[in-house]
């Protein structure tokens, strides 16, 4: 999150023009998966494809009118391994982007001094990166049209291939450019993934992402007015409570007691 937001605020401070769309991805499929950490020679892949293969779910009851039910897609909701493992499957797309990117010279073209590049990163073309991932998102950084395509069809390709889909619906196309004349002149390109045209993000409106609400051009201020919003909501709720909190809590103990005694 912080990668993106230092992208959004050093396009608009040299003035370049950066695009800049968020993928996000469900249903990955659990036999390209085994089969990409197979390729990444992760060890005792075979004990977790039997974890998996046999792991089951019952809706409730739970009893024996319920149906089981077997998965062959996605992650197991709330194991502690589930981000790890998709990390590792996912490394395969962004090694297939950072390639391109460096065949293509498809990066975000910007100019990073060696202070802002950190402890870690030797030189300039460490910096010159075309994808980040947070969870099940990636973003990815062309510094054209044409670059962007390019990335768009390797994305395509790898879905393609392993079966996984794209939520088109949450993908948003931005073009971070602090120049008005130039973003008038040169509309956001058109692009479709899929099939199915990409929301161009306008400039200075707010959208979510991973949690936070921003806008193009880097500016998150808009997380504080959602969160006041709902702040001010819960209050305003509370004030017409037909009970103050200590009969309400006191309403609460009665129920519980009654509850148990029955």
């Amino acid at each position: 999150m912080q990668k993106v937001h230092f992208i959004q605020q050093e396009a608009r401070r040299q003035g370049k023009r950066v695009c800049l769309v968020d993928i996000d991805f469900k249903n990955m499929s659990q036999a390209a998966f085994w089969q990409v950490m197979r390729m990444f020679k992760i060890p005792d892949v075979d004990v977790l494809e039997q974890i998996y293969g046999g792991a089951t779910v019952r809706p409730a009851p739970n009893n024996e009118g319920s149906a089981t039910i077997t998965f062959s897609t996605g992650v197991a909701q709330g194991s502690i391994m589930s981000a790890q493992l998709f990390k590792k499957f996912i490394n395969a797309l962004l090694r297939m982007l950072t390639v391109t990117g460096q065949n293509e010279d498809i990066s975000h073209v910007l100019q990073i001094s060696k202070d802002q590049k950190g402890d870690n990163q030797q030189d300039d073309n460490d910096c010159q990166f075309n994808n980040i991932e947070f969870i099940d998102y990636i973003s990815i950084f062309p510094n054209t049209p044409e670059g962007m395509q390019k990335l768009r069809n390797v994305v395509q390709e790898f879905t393609a291939w392993c079966g996984m889909q794209i939520n088109v619906k949450k993908m948003r196309l931005l073009v971070v450019d602090n120049d008005k004349r130039r973003r008038e002149q040169e509309p956001a390109p058109l692009l479709t993934i899929n099939g199915e045209t990409l929301q161009v993000m306008n400039f200075n409106d707010a959208c979510r992402y991973l949690g936070y609400w921003g806008t193009g051009n880097g500016d998150t201020k808009a997380t504080e007015e959602v969160v006041r919003q709902k702040i001010i909501a819960v209050r305003d709720m509370i004030k017409c409570h037909p009970l103050t909190p200590e009969l309400a809590t006191a309403k609460k103990k009665v129920t519980v007691w009654e509850s148990s005694a029955s």
